[in-house]
């Protein structure tokens, strides 16, 4: 009885449901973060193709340190356009039924029509108990200019009971991350931090981090984990965390959250000075306005402003996808957060080129060089330049 408790916690220590999952779930190589199958738990895999077309996708599983299966190809699968496809790990790798693995699956069309797909993992135990990871895009998860943190870590002596568990994966090529404990009102770290040297595609598991990172003796709650990159290149890495319950023998998945995505057309602060050639952006004729675009999704909440040494004399308006202004304006230098208005308020409901107009308000000396700053709480990028046009406000 004990030896079956103690499989059936060190399989739960994995469970979860994937959070963060952005409704645009599909690409071309997509990573299951997650997959198991042991002696008393296994995994379902779906697999959707899209309208566009049959696909292929080749499948390979990563299994973690310290569990008895390494790397396997488990070859190709074909989808019907439109089809989904429901698989077991077991069954799409040949691993050992009876054996303990953990990893994760990435999966890759092979075909040469670049049409994407999505994928979700059921796990499960005997029971039926089980838990659900998404897909996700594997750009989604190709690393942060700052850190990913996991919220809400705990440990309890108590009942139920309380230990939490982290898992940090390397993403096809090594990786070096520096991770610790923070306490989530203050900051401060909780016992040391450390580093750890990942090869391409490793998975290491740190079970009970409270211990494992040093923490002082007792309880704790409102516990975040900080996961950075600590290399010259921003290598990709997934990490994520599961707190479970040693009553219940419950578990939940929490993956890493970027707070500085890497990706530059998904930045919370966007500023350009620039043209897309380098030339300096510069207001040339007092009769002209330049026009900048940026794409935005909304409902959001953005704010812009123009920077320079004759900001007092620049003035700029934002515009929606169908030309309404909805921000700014005649001698308007910046505005502050502004709501873009709910789903189907702008452009049909889809999200699209908003555009930044910006021109002289009559005083400025000509040439007048300018910068724009925007912040977007869905993210966006740099505006781009895209013209210009007879100054009209």
């Amino acid at each position: 009885m004990k030896k079956t408790l103690l499989a059936v916690l060190g399989a739960l220590a994995l469970c979860g449901t994937a959070q963060a999952q952005s409704p645009n779930g599909y690409g071309t190589i997509v990573d299951l973060p997650l997959v198991v199958n042991t002696g008393t738990f296994s995994s379902d895999i779906f697999i959707h193709a899209t309208s566009a077309g049959a696909n292929t996708i080749g499948v390979t599983y990563y299994g973690a340190t310290g569990t008895p299966t390494g790397v396997v190809f488990c070859g190709n699968i074909a989808l019907a356009a439109g089809e989904t496809g429901q698989y077991t790990l077991q069954g799409l790798c040949g691993l050992p039924p009876a054996a303990s693995n953990f990893g994760r699956l990435r999966l890759q069309e092979v075909v040469t029509t670049n049409r994407p797909f999505a994928a979700y993992a059921r796990v499960q135990s005997f029971s039926a108990n089980g838990f659900s990871v998404e897909g996700f895009p594997i750009g989604n998860l190709a690393g942060s200019d700052g850190s990913q943190f996991v919220q809400g870590l705990r440990r309890q002596a108590g009942a139920p009971g309380y230990q939490s568990n982290c898992f940090i994966s390397a993403l096809g090529e090594p990786v070096s991350v520096l991770w610790s404990l923070q306490n989530g009102a203050t900051g401060a770290t909780i016992g040391s931090s450390t580093t750890v040297a990942l090869a391409a595609n490793e998975i290491v598991r740190v079970l009970d981090v409270f211990t494992a990172r040093g923490a002082p003796a007792g309880d704790y709650s409102n516990v975040r984990a900080r996961f950075t990159e600590n290399g010259p290149n921003e290598a990709g890495f997934v990490a994520y965390c599961t707190v479970q319950n040693n009553t219940s023998f419950d578990a939940d998945f929490r993956i890493a959250k970027d707070a500085e995505p890497s990706d530059r057309n998904y930045v919370y602060t966007a500023f350009s000075n620039t043209d897309g050639l380098g030339a300096p952006l510069s207001i040339g004729l007092a009769s002209e306005k330049e026009i900048l675009g940026i794409h935005l999704r909304h409902p959001d909440f953005v704010a812009c402003s123009v920077g320079g040494s004759q900001v007092a004399n620049l003035e700029m308006q934002l515009k929606d996808p169908s030309g309404v202004v909805v921000a700014g304006g005649g001698s308007v230098s910046s505005f502050g957060e502004t709501y873009l208005g709910n789903r189907d308020q702008r452009n049909g409901g889809i999200s699209g080129l908003w555009t930044i107009e910006v021109s002289s308000t009559g005083s400025a000396t000509i040439p007048a060089p300018y910068s724009i700053s925007c912040t977007a709480g869905n993210g966006t990028h740099r505006p781009l330049f895209l013209g210009v046009a007879p100054d009209d406000f």
